[in-house]
This record gives C-alpha cells, structure tokens and sequence, in this order.
C-alpha cells in the first residue's frame, strides 16, 4: 500500500489535504470508523525466524511478534505487516482507540471533525472539534480540537494533542500541556471507553491548555516587533545560523521565507496582528504548514505537522517567542 492519506472521513467543508468522505454532523464512533475505512483489525503474531522461549510450566512466548493489520471480509486486501513489537505489548484496535472519544461526544464536549489512517494503518487518528473559540484579536480568533490518535507499529502510544487553528488561514497551532508535555497520554487498555475518570483528566487538561493559550496569544498580539534585529533574534532561536552563515553575515534561506510571510501575508497584516510576536509566531507555522519538503505527499506533511518536526518546531516557537514577549 502506498505511504499516503490512505482513507479518511470529514465533517464540513473539505481539508487541506483534499481526500475522504463527507459524513453528517454529530456521527458517533462506530460509524466514523467505517466512513473512515478504519474497520479494520490488528493481530499480533510471533514473529517469522525466531524461535520460542520455553518456560517450564508456562505457554511458550517469543523475543518478537509481528503486528499485521487483517484484510476485511469480503475484500481482497492483503495483509500488511504494521510493526514488530515484544510481548508485552498489546495491540488496541481502531474501534476502542476511538471510542475513548464517544462520552465526550455524547455530552457535547467535542464533536468529530475528522478521521483517517496514515500508510497502510501504522498510524490512525481522530480529530474532534470543542465549542467556543479563542478571540485573539477582532477578525482573528482559533478553533479549538482534540487530536487522538494511535499506533500499530509498536512505536508510540495512544495520545490526544490539542491543537489550535486560526480561521483566518488555517495554520495549526500546537499547544503543550501544563507540565510541558507535548500530549495527554491515554493508557494503552481494551476498556478505554470505561474510563470517565481518564475522560475528567483530559477534559480538564484540555480546558486548562486552551485557557492557557489565550492569554499566551493574546500577550503575543500586544508585543511589537520592534526591529528586525528583534525578529532576527527569534529566527535565530528557531532556525540557528552555522559558523559559516555567521562568518559570512550571511542567514539561513528560511529567514527569508518566514520574513516574507511576516511583511506581506495578508492575514498577518490585519490590525492588531501586524508586526506582532503573534505574526511572527503565525508566519513560522504558516510556513512549516504549507512548505514543500523534498519527496512530499499530503501524509508526510500531515504526519510531520501533526506528529513529527513540524509539531516540535510549534511548540518550540511558540515557547521562544512567549519569553521574548516576557
């Protein structure tokens, strides 16, 4: 199967990635998994070439086990290796990494937005949609998410981000939790959807990252950017200078690009937005969002903005220009 936006499901109007199925407001679960060709299982195997661990008295166990994601009925999909894990691991599948989610949209807390599988399935997620937004300045205000999202490779845990995105032009913006963590881990258990007390935590972590966030935007959009020798100084944090660059007084060719967006986006010349700490930190995601990388696809952008460096250099930007602004 080709690494790809392999299947997906979304309420609304259609995302930046251009793929899926439309699906009604309000869907639960059970259904979004299907609309999402996600109704698929995980099965975890000894591994091919190694042999067993005998134990006197117990079943024998193996130092590897293959995680294999099943072909549905009725299809002719083959079966596809997802990742090779030990034995202690065990795999969760689609329906109940999701339906962690399900009392939390019954009580209206959020509502799923989307959904989707990263390659052949080592990656699932679900993104779901909070009330009310985040007002930064009149005209530009945020929409607030839950992102969940699990792995079958044996690489990773199941997590949920929050993640903020500007209307205006629909960067994302990454937030990270109280203590600094980059997301809410949920324990990997088959009775996630047992778990109100687990459901309290990341409802109030969600709540106290968003309330965090405001004020952190909203200090941003009333610090100026007073110089470019200010500006150059948070690029530099983020995108630092080699020697040589340094030497040669010369900067990195991102300077360049995020200067640009800084001067001459237009949602970055709004009133109140314009030469701000929040345009700066808004033309770096901007353009970590929408920057073609070598070999690109929608998955691999999708999967870097969401999970990978891209994440990583939000957040950090994010922190960088909030002690800039102290």
């Amino acid at each position: 199967m080709p690494a790809n936006v392999e299947t997906m499901a979304y309420v609304g109007e259609v995302p930046w990635y251009e793929q899926g199925s439309r699906v009604p407001p309000e869907i639960g679960a059970s259904d979004m998994i299907r609309a999402a060709g996600l109704d698929w299982i995980v099965a975890k195997r000894p591994a091919r070439g190694y042999p067993p661990i005998k134990k006197r008295g117990k079943p024998d166990s193996y130092a590897r086990y293959e995680i294999v994601r099943c072909p549905r009925a009725g299809t002719k999909e083959l079966e596809v290796m997802l990742g090779m894990v030990t034995g202690r691991y065990e795999p969760l599948q689609n329906v109940d990494a999701f339906k962690f989610f399900d009392p939390i949209v019954d009580q209206k807390t959020a509502t799923f937005e989307t959904a989707g599988a990263l390659g052949a399935g080592e990656r699932v997620w679900v993104q779901a949609k909070m009330p009310e937004i985040i007002q930064v300045v009149r005209g530009d205000h945020c929409e607030k998410y839950l992102l969940l999202s699990n792995t079958h490779s044996g690489q990773g845990s199941v997590i949920v981000k929050f993640t903020a995105v500007r209307v205006v032009c629909q960067n994302t913006l990454m937030l990270s939790l109280q203590d600094g963590q980059q997301a809410f881990r949920v324990r990997h258990s088959q009775k996630m959807d047992k778990r109100p007390a687990e459901i309290g935590d990341l409802i109030a972590a969600a709540n106290a990252a968003y309330a965090k966030a405001a004020e952190a935007f909203q200090h941003l959009a009333r610090t100026q950017v007073k110089s470019d020798a200010v500006l150059g100084e948070y690029l530099n944090a983020l995108f630092p200078r080699s020697p040589a660059q340094e030497r040669d007084l010369t900067t990195p060719p991102k300077w360049g690009e995020v200067k640009h967006l800084f001067e001459t986006r237009q949602d970055l010349q709004l009133p109140g937005v314009k030469g701000t700490l929040w345009a700066a930190y808004n033309a770096v995601t901007t353009f970590e969002d929408y920057r073609e990388a070598r070999d690109d696809t929608p998955a691999k952008r999708l999967e870097r903005v969401w999970f990978g460096s891209g994440a990583d250099l939000k957040v950090k930007a994010l922190d960088q220009a909030l002690k800039m602004a102290a």
